[in-house]
């Protein structure tokens, strides 16, 4: 027999028992050997001795016993029996030691003993108590009735019969006895008393994890009970929904047939056994398995499912993505993924805008789905800008080049960049002399960069990265002081990082953290753009630099649905950035502060150094579909370093001081990205940022 048999009709209408109704005087019962048949008489005249109640019943169990009892039971001796059937009636009193009143004649005979056999751990006491009737009651047809059910409804009979006729016999022995009391008999069939229990099949838990859900105690032996067992397979079950596991217990939970001392409990923890993919017309099916922990064969978890759906709408190949779940059979379930690619393939010509470079024309193409391997491909022109200089890059990454995730990104490059997003001058008139062909500082950078990653666990990767490239900086009417600025030569690095990601998207997050930690080594050979300037950073110089970036994002309005993962949540988010560098570097390298994508508020670059800490905060509201509002706080500081004395006009360095700055924004999406528009208000006035894409 086990946990799944059919009960009878009296063991169905089983209600719950108070607490009160279990404590049952132990100095109230007669001797009785809690191994072997007992009788337990209480006769007119006779006053009863005490008697053992078995094996301690541990605490746990009183405080099962208020809970509405399932099927299915595994209960440890009880010293204290439950109630009668009625829950609101009073605790049953111990059994009765004075002699009871003798019926007067033609009255209603009395109960003036009861006998217990067939009990073989529970005690005497523990059964007549749990009866609810006691010596002095009436004997009659339905308080015989009511001990059998009661005695039926503790749970602790009926293993070997469904039926409680056969489980509990309650009868008398006079039906109307001359003096009028009654004798009454009550012959259990008792349930095993279990003395091991044999866990199988928990799979990703650990037995002895199951096994302290299980109220038994070994120590003396307990008696089965489908009820309790019920109750702990109930418990057991909601242990491995809370991990995202489903489990359901075997057909052969219970006494072991062969040896019923022995509890077996038998876990059935479902697999995956196929995974099926829908609506991927031009990806192959392998890149989206690839990506996925969820494997065919493994423990079927619905919280690696859940993260598996986030990783695959981070690929920024799908529009969507519907995972789903369904029955196979004990055991097996099936996973079901339906996707809708996006439009991986970009040709665009146009015109664009940033606070740094300004108003530039472009023409890129792009394919972030290349052969249908998730490779990405891409071709960037740039022309015009505040220098009407022109930028050309080419990049491309294979995300899996071997079965380890590892990663391979490689760019190269002639491309422009705009310091400062505007002319720059002397602070004080330049001296006679100077080299003047242009008052806007850029730099024309040639050269590659090659990174290659691989993940060492779920949420962390390692990246080392190499850069080589040739530097020019434009000729500018600067002081020989100033002119330490302008430097030209290679310079080549090698950087190793380590990131932590938990972002729930990485597009938008709302939830989650991101961590950077980059340590780079570099060497350049530098020579003046000007040659009567020879006192600047010159020469060969070695540098190393170390960053560190934090990022934590927190939803207000509570986390994605499973099934939402791209819904607009109003949220925080939180940035605190920090870098210093030792030896020399080349003006070129230091970390520069201001602008749309670090301090807001302030102009372009508008503090460098080589050593630099920027603190943010943003509150992002949805306001529409595709529409965010933000209010935004940004503090930060550049400085130090041997260009401190650089004195350009509206560019003065100094020592470390935080600027603050507050403002707003919006952000508007689009399929190039998210399109910002920030106003920001710092110590030096405001300022209007427009660029592409989150600053974090």
């Amino acid at each position: 027999m086990n946990w799944f048999s059919k009960r009878s009709a009296a063991a169905s209408s089983t209600v719950v028992l108070p607490v009160a109704a279990l404590l049952l005087s132990v100095g109230a019962a007669a001797t009785a050997s809690p191994t072997h048949p007992v009788s337990h008489k209480h006769s007119p005249g006779a006053k009863p001795t005490a008697a053992p109640l078995g094996p301690a019943w541990s605490w746990k169990q009183f405080s099962k016993a208020t809970q509405p009892a399932p099927q299915g039971a595994l209960v440890q001796n009880p010293a204290k029996p439950p109630s009668p059937a009625k829950p609101d009636t009073p605790p049953p009193a111990a059994p009765q030691t004075s002699l009871p009143t003798v019926p007067q004649a033609g009255a209603t005979p009395k109960i003036g003993e009861i006998d217990v056999t067939g009990n073989k751990t529970l005690s005497s006491a523990f059964i007549i108590a749990a009866s609810g009737h006691k010596v002095g009651d009436p004997c009659t047809d339905e308080t015989l009735s009511e001990m059998q059910t009661n005695i039926y409804r503790t749970g602790f009979f009926g293993f070997h019969s469904a039926d409680p006729a056969d489980a509990v016999k309650v009868s008398s022995q006079e039906n109307n006895p001359p003096n009028g009391f009654c004798k009454v008999l009550i012959e259990v069939d008792e349930n095993p008393t279990i003395k091991a229990v044999n866990i199988t099949g928990s799979g990703p838990i650990k037995p002895e994890e199951v096994r302290s859900l299980l109220h038994i105690d070994l120590t003396h032996g307990a008696v089965y009970s489908e009820d309790q067992l019920g109750r702990d397979l109930q418990d057991i079950q909601d242990l491995y929904n809370k991990r995202g596991y489903l489990m359901a217990p075997a057909q052969d939970t219970g006494p072991d047939p062969k040896n019923p001392s022995i509890l077996n409990v038998s876990l059935v923890v479902a697999r995956v056994a196929e995974i099926k993919i829908t609506g991927n017309h031009k990806t192959r099916s392998r890149v989206i398995t690839r990506e996925m922990h969820t494997k065919q064969g493994d423990y079927f978890n619905q919280f690696t499912l859940d993260r598996d759906h986030a990783r695959l709408l981070n690929l920024d190949l799908f529009d969507d993505v519907i995972p789903a779940v369904r029955n196979l059979g004990p055991g097996r379930v099936g996973v079901a993924l339906s996707v809708h690619e996006k439009r991986t393939g970009t040709v665009n010509v146009g015109v664009g805008y940033s606070s740094r470079s300004q108003l530039i024309g472009f023409a890129e193409l792009a394919e972030n789905n290349f052969r249908g391997l998730g490779e990405a491909v891409s071709l960037r022109w740039d022309t015009g800008g505040i220098s009407n200089k022109s930028s050309v890059e080419l990049g491309f990454t294979e995300p899996w080049i071997d079965k380890r995730h590892t990663s391979l990104n490689v760019q190269v490059y002639d491309r422009t960049v705009y310091r400062f997003a505007n002319t720059i001058q002397n602070a004080l008139p330049a001296p006679s002399g100077s080299l003047s062909t242009s008052d806007h500082y850029n730099e024309q950078r040639l050269g590659s960069t090659i990174t290659v990653s691989r993940p060492f666990h779920s949420d962390y990767r390692a990246a080392v990265t190499v850069r080589g490239e040739n530097v020019r900086t434009d000729a500018l009417s600067l002081s020989p002081i100033n002119a330490d600025i302008v430097q030209n030569g290679p310079i080549y690095s090698l950087a190793g990082s380590i990131i932590h990601n938990t972002r729930d998207l990485d597009l938008d997050p709302v939830e989650g953290e991101y961590q950077t930690a980059s340590l780079e080594f570099g060497h350049a050979r530098l020579s003046p753009v000007n040659p009567i300037i020879t006192n600047g950073v010159f020469g060969d110089v070695n540098f190393v630099k170390l960053s560190l970036d934090q990022r934590e994002y927190f939803s207000l309005t509570g986390p994605r649905p499973a099934n939402k993962p791209e819904e607009d949540k109003s949220a925080i988010a939180v940035r605190m950035l920090a870098g210093t560098a030792a030896g020399k570097l080349p003006f070129f390298e230091q970390y520069f502060l201001g602008g749309a994508d670090s301090l807001r508020g302030y102009r372009e670059d508008r503090f460098w150094g080589t050593n630099m800490v920027l603190g943010s905060v943003e509150f992002r509201q949805p306001i529409a579909r595709r529409l965010k509002g933000v209010l935004f706080f940004d503090v930060g500081d550049a400085w130090g370093g041997q260009y401190a004395n650089v004195n350009l006009s509206g560019f003065a360095q100094g020592q470390f001081k935080l600027h603050p700055a507050i403002g707003f924004g919006v952000r508007v999406g689009t399929p190039l990205g998210p399109v910002r528009l920030d106003f920001g208000f710092g110590d030096e006035g405001g300022r209007t940022h427009f660029s592409i894409g989150n600053v974090f």
